[in-house]
């Protein structure tokens, strides 16, 4: 399962106009240079609206919340992310477990180069029930990924069978969670390395 963030910012139902879409990409390539150079929760949608020459109107029509801008930043990271997953589930002669060690350590990469984005943007894609998060496509591609990884592996013999396959792969990803990382590793000082040898250590292995 392939999914885009490139929906948010553009006209519902119809074609986008050339200066609209000229508009979008000026708004975003705004708000990630300001973004990057101070960060998130240090910028403004006002700044923002009079950084890119944008109208505030226009502005809030096509993103609400700078959540949103976030969410849209994050389009082409996402998409990097699915086409090495999809060229990694693809490697021959590359055991289950191998391949779900190594994704567990891109998603811990991913996180890492792209919390700002996902810890500004977390607020608005899951709106006011926090537990939203857990049928976004985000977290379902992460965890079908997941879940299908640890039942090859249970059919090839590298996992016990009789491990709850549906729990563990939740388990796996908790510590992804947004907050929960970015107070590991923004607040407790826990390095990318730690948190992904910790994340990749709860694979369990059989024998």
């Amino acid at each position: 399962m392939v999914w885009s963030l490139d929906h948010l910012g553009r006209p519902s139902g119809r074609e986008e106009r050339s200066d609209a879409a000229r508009n979008r990409r000026v708004i975003l390539d705004t708000a990630r240079t300001l973004f990057e150079g101070r960060g998130v929760t240090c910028v403004t949608m006002e700044e923002i609206a009079r950084t890119s020459g944008v109208g505030k109107g226009t502005l809030y029509r096509r993103f609400p919340h700078k959540g949103y801008l976030c969410q849209a930043l994050l389009d082409e990271p996402t998409r990097h992310l699915q086409g090495q997953t999809l060229e990694l589930l693809r490697e021959p002669g590359t055991s289950a477990l191998e391949k779900l060690d190594v994704f567990l350590d891109r998603l811990v990469a991913f996180t890492a180069e792209n919390l700002d984005l996902l810890y500004g943007g977390h607020e608005p894609l899951c709106g006011a029930d926090r537990l939203e998060r857990f049928s976004h496509p985000a977290y379902d591609w992460r965890r079908s990924t997941v879940l299908g990884l640890l039942r090859t592996s249970v059919r090839e013999g590298e996992a016990d069978d009789k491990l709850d396959l549906e729990y563990l792969a939740a388990a796996l990803l908790a510590p992804l969670d947004v907050d929960l990382y970015y107070y590991q590793h923004r607040v407790q000082g826990l390095s990318v390395e730690r948190i992904s040898r910790g994340v990749r250590a709860l694979v369990p292995r059989a024998g």
